[in-house]
């Protein structure tokens, strides 16, 4: 009984230590016809992404001439209530014009009304008949004044509302072009984003271009072949090693400003002239300026526990002897300088940013492009795993000195 209590504890304890403790994530078997598809697959996605960048880059072009049509239009608007303004001030001048006739003509009638000692004088008649001629003429003047200064003022009201209706037109037209420069704007940011992969699309399909050569120069060739096992067998490593010889932490894998901020950052007192050495030996899969300008080198391991890591060298200086911006994967070893500590890039000061998490990139399904590693690297951050501090023997404290590999 008391055996089967402690069998019973014994079990108990098993699983909670697989609940609590991080599990080891492991490479998948890869076959080069692996390689290939996602080579293939790479290939697709560069296409896609132009096809989306070649979209929006249209929908711009739309957005700039509808933006260029509006502000024809508030041109003419513009004209047209400048014109406007002009008739009815001329109208105003020509009512008043007509006002003053009408107003002398009412006199004459008003005084045609009068004694008619004064009807020879004011209208020149010889005769009754003459005068009534004469009255009749200046009464009709006077309606017809009236009727065209009745005239003018619709006019001028009619004016009035289409300065109304332009201004609003005008109104509504700015807010049109104000939303589509906005809209301009959003788009333009798509279009930067879509282009600004870190790396590039076109990197990621000129890396795996290069990395199919070299599973082929390590003699793979049928699709069905393993790699690692049937072809490209590789080498595990000892241990893995610190990438400077003196140096000290300034940044641990964490959460940061808002972000997951994935490599650890190191810096040393020899500054740019600090060689960065590869933590062990493996093949360089990638060497290239990212987005931002850094010089990046990225490295594939197989540790000693035959695990697959992809390593991340990033804001170098300048590269090590040998090592060029889109050179062929090779084989290094921990003695190999991939190039020296520096600030280029999005960075803050001079250091190394070294990235190494346990899959390889570009070939692995969890490490098959750059959202897809960014996001493995916090899944196993998260899991336990702490980057290059899981692997690599570090002071725990930032600032604490080492003064070897």
């Amino acid at each position: 009984m008391r055996k089967h209590k402690v069998l019973y504890l014994f079990t108990i304890f098993c699983l909670l230590l697989s609940v609590f403790l991080p599990i080891p994530v492991y490479a998948e078997t890869l076959t080069f016809g692996q390689v290939l598809d996602e080579l293939a697959k790479a290939q697709q996605n560069l296409k896609n992404n132009q096809d989306a960048i070649k979209s929006k880059e249209n929908e711009v072009t739309y957005s700039k001439n509808s933006i260029t049509a509006l502000k024809n239009e508030i041109q003419k608007m513009s004209d047209e209530t400048v014109q406007l303004q002009k008739e009815i001030a001329d109208s105003n001048i020509e009512i008043k014009e007509k006002q003053e006739q009408t107003k002398s003509m009412i006199s004459y009638v008003q005084m045609s009304q009068g004694d008619n000692i004064y009807l020879e004088y004011i209208f020149g008649g010889e005769t009754i008949t003459d005068f009534i001629y004469r009255l009749s003429v200046v009464e009709q003047i006077t309606e017809y004044n009236e009727k065209i200064i009745d005239d003018l003022e619709e006019i001028i009201k009619a004016n009035e509302k289409r300065k109304e209706e332009l201004a609003k037109k005008q109104e509504e037209s700015e807010r049109k072009i104000i939303n589509l420069n906005n809209q301009i704007e959003s788009l333009n940011g798509s279009i930067l984003q879509m282009g600004s992969l870190s790396p590039s699309l076109e990197q990621e399909v000129r890396d795996q271009e290069r990395l199919v050569e070299y599973y082929r120069s390590q003699g793979c060739s049928s699709r069905s072949q393993v790699i690692g096992r049937d072809c490209a067998v590789e080498t595990a490593n000892a241990i893995f090693r610190r990438p400077i010889t003196t140096g000290y932490l300034t940044s641990h894998v964490d959460y940061r400003w808002g972000s997951f901020h994935r490599g650890l950052d190191m810096g040393s007192p020899n500054g740019r002239n600090t060689p960065i050495y590869s933590i062990g030996n493996g093949t360089i899969t990638s060497v290239y300026y990212d987005t931002a300008g850094a010089l990046t080198v990225r490295a594939q391991y197989k540790g000693i526990d035959g695990q697959y890591y992809t390593a991340l060298y990033a804001h170098l200086s300048r590269f090590g002897p040998g090592i060029y911006a889109g050179m062929e994967p090779r084989e290094i070893t921990s003695d190999t300088i991939l190039g020296y500590m520096g600030d280029t890039g999005l960075a803050y000061g001079v250091h190394l940013h070294l990235e190494v998490w346990p899959c390889r990139y570009g070939i692995d399904s969890e490490c098959n492009g750059w959202y897809n590693y960014t996001a493995f690297a916090e899944r196993s951050f998260n899991n336990g795993f702490h980057g290059a501090e899981s692997v690599i023997s570090f002071p725990k404290t930032t600032y604490q000195y080492w003064y070897s590999r």
